[in-house]
């Protein structure tokens, strides 16, 4: 079998194993006369971690970003529903095995959607013009493994248009920096010149490879930041100003 083959036939495994897992939640909700029949499924995100210190808004998009969205003529990809944790753990980890091969740093391929792990997946999504989620789906491991086209461009704002999870870790990012005395323009999840100049200044400062961009570099080094002492992260901010 050639390369391509042994790729396919892995991501048509792991998505076979996703939606068994899927059905058998799906079934066991009907039987049990659950929300599904009624209000359909609500996001579950106790069990997903945020990382030290950082906390996101909403798991799913709103009404407002999917009515923008389907004015531009395009929809985000699906998100994750109320799956298995250990599914969903899996879908996670070949994601961030799939990003660590495209160079994105998600961190360890432990399964666990952390902060350094959506804003990866944020940075792909940005990169390829993709509508902004930092979510993982079943279609962005399809795309990531098979280099194929299988996720809709954002044709409208390419990698601008996003979803309310990738506003608010935009909206995250832009606190850090400027907790850290960074300019970061206009409060707000807008992707602005002044934002990207904040990120390239930062990633200068820090000595990371310059993006101009929300990445897993990027924010690793934001949390690491946030466990040093505070007089640290004051001479951070003084030099930034400067």
């Amino acid at each position: 079998m050639t390369e391509r083959d042994i790729k396919l036939a892995a991501v048509i495994s792991l998505l076979a194993t996703t939606s068994v897992g899927l059905n058998m939640f799906l079934f066991q909700n009907r039987t049990a006369g659950s929300a599904i029949e009624t209000g359909g499924i609500v996001t579950d995100r106790t069990s997903w971690v945020d990382g030290p210190g950082i906390t996101l808004g909403p798991a799913s998009p709103g009404p407002a970003a999917e009515a923008t969205a389907a004015e531009e003529g395009v929809l985000p990809p699906a998100p994750l529903s109320q799956i298995d944790d250990a599914t969903r753990a899996e879908l996670t980890k070949g994601i961030q095995r799939e990003l660590a091969n495209n160079n994105y740093d998600p961190g360890q391929a432990d399964g666990v959607l952390g902060m350094v792990t959506r804003a990866s997946i944020f940075a792909y999504e940005y990169d390829n013009g993709l509508i902004l989620t930092g979510q993982p789906s079943e279609q962005l491991l399809s795309q990531l493994i098979l280099g194929s086209s299988s996720m809709t461009p954002a044709a409208a704002r390419p990698g601008k248009t996003m979803t309310a999870d990738g506003e608010s870790l935009v909206r995250t990012v832009k606190q850090q920096l400027a907790a850290l005395g960074y300019q970061t323009g206009v409060p707000g999840s807008a992707m602005t010149p002044e934002f990207a100049r904040a990120i390239r200044e930062f990633e200068t400062d820090q000595k990371l490879k310059i993006s101009g961009r929300i990445s897993g570099p990027l924010m690793s080094r934001l949390i690491r930041l946030q466990g040093e002492p505070k007089a640290r992260r004051e001479a951070i901010a003084k030099a930034a100003k400067h």
